[in-house]
């Protein structure tokens, strides 16, 4: 069974019940940040992943994710680089599709296009950076638009393109991505569809998914959750003439791994601790159903049960973080024995 492993680059802080993706991180550290990565690589995770906000964490601190991606690019030579839930919000969709371009060039075809509508969570720091912020449908039926310009820009050599939202004429995109047709384009849901339940069926994030990704991702969610999606995934490639194994499945989720069960019963006291308000005090066995939490062969039977239902790439925010403990864990303990690393 090979799987493919993400890391999740901590560039915010979230210590304090700020945010449960870092629940340990009192600062962000770039030094620390380029161990880390460093690291990863040389630990054979298969990529590296860097959300998309303006706004987010302790103080509202978090590094530009295209940016620190270029950054990234010349820290390492193997991993994939991703972006997670990049909005459609903060850029015209004919610029994104230019820095898509570029960073796939600088890093040699290995950037993964990780795209979504901009999800109710960003209305304050798209309004507070001067972004308009729609209703669900609008933000939607634009997203697609976005879609097929970047794939247009992409592929095409002067495509133009005139829709309700956006419009281009005769845009040039040089250089081309190295990869064909482009870069894998990653659309995700947030849980759940990410809409409003009076949007038109035919403009859901899994309709559009069904139209054109590459690749479908789900926020953490339980298996039975997961495969649930997967259920109404598999109906929209039915109403849309599409072959749902052809998209790609991942999960993106926190994660606690230690060599043993005391030790990981420590590590949720410390975190417990650090965030008493927050979502970890008495909530371990609900969101043990979420995460992946445990010694090497709890976290391994977890692996197994979203295997079991077509899910094969992980985007993981190891939760111990600043330690990097849990992602040596990881590496040496569980990776090996789904991809033979």
């Amino acid at each position: 069974m090979s799987l493919n492993f993400g890391f999740c680059a901590p560039i915010f802080a979230g210590a304090g019940d700020v945010h449960p993706r870092t629940p340990l991180l009192e600062r962000v550290d770039l030094r620390h940040l380029l161990q880390a990565i460093v690291e990863a690589e040389e630990l054979a995770f298969d990529s590296l992943w860097v959300p998309d906000h303006l706004m987010l964490g302790r103080d509202s601190l978090i590094l530009d994710g295209w940016t620190f991606l270029s950054w990234a690019s010349r820290l390492t030579s193997r991993m994939r680089l991703g972006t997670i839930h990049m909005a459609n919000l903060f850029r015209a969709p004919a610029l994104t599709a230019k820095m898509g371009a570029t960073l796939d060039n600088i890093s040699n075809g290995r950037f993964d296009f990780f795209f979504e509508a901009g999800h109710r969570g960003s209305k304050q720091e798209a309004e507070a950076f001067g972004f308009t912020f729609a209703d669900d449908a609008t933000r939607m039926a634009a997203f697609e638009e976005a879609v097929q310009i970047v794939k247009a820009m992409w592929t095409e050599d002067r495509p133009t393109f005139s829709g309700e939202h956006y419009a281009i004429n005769e845009a040039i995109c040089y250089p081309k991505p190295i990869q064909k047709p482009h870069p894998p384009i990653w659309i995700g849901t947030l849980g759940g569809e990410g809409i409003s339940d009076a949007m038109s069926p035919n403009n859901t994030a899994l309709e559009i998914i069904a139209r054109h990704a590459d690749g479908w991702n789900n926020t953490p969610a339980s298996v039975a959750h997961c495969k649930t999606m997967l259920d109404k995934l598999d109906a929209a490639c039915d109403r849309n003439s599409r072959d749902s194994s052809e998209i790609q499945k991942s999960l993106e989720t926190q994660i606690l791994i230690a060599e043993t069960a005391g030790q990981v019963e420590r590590l949720k006291e410390v975190i417990a601790a650090r965030n008493p308000k927050g979502e970890y005090g008495d909530n371990w066995d609900r969101l043990s159903e979420q995460y992946l939490i445990g010694d090497p062969e709890t976290v391994i039977r977890r692996i197994r049960e979203y295997a079991e239902i077509d899910i094969t790439n992980f985007q993981l925010w190891f939760i111990d973080y600043p330690s990097l403990n849990g992602m040596r864990t990881f590496s040496s303990r569980v990776m090996p024995y789904f991809s033979g690393k």
